[in-house]
């Protein structure tokens, strides 16, 4: 096949979903309106089921600025067709190419399960990132039945963001979400009729500020964030912990409590992702907390008899994960 008219295809494609495709840099780099910018690679299948990609110098130069855009930059790399396209953080891309002269990434398809594999790195299963382009989310795509009855993902998200939303209130807080969610509702209550209409000047520089406007839920004491939380029900586990990972590098000496929020079955492939050497700051200062456990708590709080005034505290605990020594990171994470 074509390689230059598959990455054709693919720009047109992207065009229509998120808007006009720019150029930038020496590669094939694009920026799609405000979404996100990205890298493009195609391989055809070779033999022993393998795509290989030579990925361009631009892309694992961490001093090389993409643009900023809401969904951050990403490396695409097509397995013989657009309809197998494997969505990667760039910032992965770039641990997996650390001290990697060649630049060189091999995927591996078995059985529907897609490895990647460069030199000197562990191996990593990396199907989640299959098609896993950012989505646009919608009101009307999010808005949640009042009876609950359509527990998909996205609706799963938009829930936990309610709830926290609810327990942050119990507790005294102002609460923030990202203004791209304000107008999504639970229960047909509109999340802005309960959250901040702006978030205060924290004296944060202009790249700290865009990370933490897009965090999914923020706790608020008199302009100070209390804690923060990334909920994970449709997105992988990576792309909320680079957000959190972002900002602790951003703002090392800060002191609010992060959360990864994501279902108890998940809680595995959380503490996996922490032990990763690129979150060794993040892993100290973040703690899991699982949907059911939120949802204890905000039936616990229902019962609760409270006068006007009168506040909760301690209804977000969470579980931090320690690296014992012993601790082998595990193959194909």
């Amino acid at each position: 096949m074509n390689a230059p008219l598959i990455v054709q295809d693919l720009v047109a494609l992207l065009q229509r979903r998120y808007g006009k495709a720019v150029r930038f840099g020496r590669s094939r780099l694009y920026q799609f309106d405000a979404s996100f910018s990205c890298s493009m690679n195609y391989s055809k299948l070779l033999s022993g089921h393998r795509f290989f990609f030579g990925v361009s110098a631009e892309v694992v130069d961490s001093d090389f600025a993409f643009p900023q855009t809401k969904f951050g930059d990403f490396v695409l790399l097509v397995c013989g067709d657009i309809e197998h396209t494997l969505v990667l953080p760039r910032s992965l891309v770039i641990e997996m190419l650390a001290k990697v002269p060649t630049r060189r990434i091999d995927i591996f398809n078995d059985g529907g399960t897609y490895i990647l594999q460069t030199t000197k790195h562990p191996k990593q299963n990396v199907t989640e990132f299959l098609n896993a382009f950012p989505k646009q989310r919608t009101p009307k795509e999010l808005a949640i039945p009042e009876d609950d009855s359509v527990a998909t993902p996205d609706r799963v998200h938009v829930k936990m963001q309610w709830a926290l939303i609810q327990l942050g209130r119990a507790e005294g807080c102002s609460v923030w979400v990202p203004p791209n969610d304000r107008n999504l509702s639970y229960k047909r209550e509109a999340l802005a009729s309960s959250t901040l209409d702006k978030l205060p000047n924290f004296g944060f520089d202009e790249n700290t500020r865009r990370i933490v406007q897009n965090i999914d839920v923020l706790w608020l004491t008199r302009n100070i964030i209390r804690k923060a939380f990334e909920v994970e029900s449709t997105t992988s586990i990576y792309s909320g912990l680079l957000r959190l990972n972002d900002l602790v590098l951003a703002q090392p000496n800060n002191q609010i409590d992060l959360y990864v929020v994501a279902s108890r079955k998940r809680r595995e492939r959380v503490q996996n992702q922490l032990i990763r050497p690129s979150f060794q700051q993040l892993i100290a200062q973040c703690r899991f907390v699982d949907f059911e456990s939120i949802e204890g708590q905000l039936e616990r709080l229902k019962a609760v008899q409270t006068g006007k005034g009168v506040r909760v505290s301690g209804l977000i605990e969470g579980e931090q994960f320690s690296l014992p020594d012993h601790y082998v990171y595990p193959a194909g994470v």
